[in-house]
């Protein structure tokens, strides 16, 4: 749970960080000019769209499902399906960002990538409202919706990548400064 948090926390300060330099090539990919590439003058992530989607959306998403056949009975039960389904909203939202992967420039170039983000989004935000009305029929549509836009997009982007188990093989990353 922790290291969720922290990941969280980390792409949400490397996106206010990179968003907040005044060089608009500062924001681009390490073999980008300032002027080119799909991503000039745009936020770039500080890890892999895969990585947002692994350490983010997948664990998020597992709540949002099992409260389908095994209805939250508490209040603090329900608030975490709700606290969930806002990181499905925001994994999302951050999904139109490319990140430091091999493909990202590319997925977020792709009008249909952009689509299935704003699906996922949307997928998080009916889960929020569900888990706020404390309704599981809804919560159910809610996960459905999410199922169908994370599979219909790993079809068309992802159909032999596999996500699981990612964090035992991930790349070294460069030394940060906090300066």
């Amino acid at each position: 749970m922790r290291s969720i948090k922290n990941v969280v926390f980390a792409m949400a300060a490397g996106v206010a960080l990179a968003g907040c330099s005044g060089d608009p090539a500062a924001n681009d990919g390490p073999n980008d000019g300032p002027n080119d590439g799909p991503n000039d003058g745009q936020v770039r992530l500080p890890i892999s769209l895969n990585e947002v989607m692994v350490a983010l959306v997948n664990d998020a998403a597992n709540p949002i499902w099992r409260a389908d056949w095994d209805e939250p009975q508490s209040d603090a039960e329900w608030r975490e399906v709700e606290r969930q389904a806002y990181q499905i909203q925001v994994g999302g939202a951050l999904l139109k960002f490319p990140g430091t992967g091999p493909m990202d420039d590319a997925w977020v170039a792709d009008p249909a990538w952009n689509q299935y983000a704003q699906q996922m989004s949307e997928a998080g935000r009916h889960a929020v409202n569900s888990a706020r009305a404390r309704d599981q029929t809804l919560i159910r549509r809610a996960g459905d919706e999410l199922v169908a836009s994370c599979e219909a997009c790993h079809m068309a982007f992802k159909p032999d990548l596999p996500t699981m188990d990612m964090f035992g093989e991930l790349p070294e990353l460069p030394p940060v400064s906090v300066q």
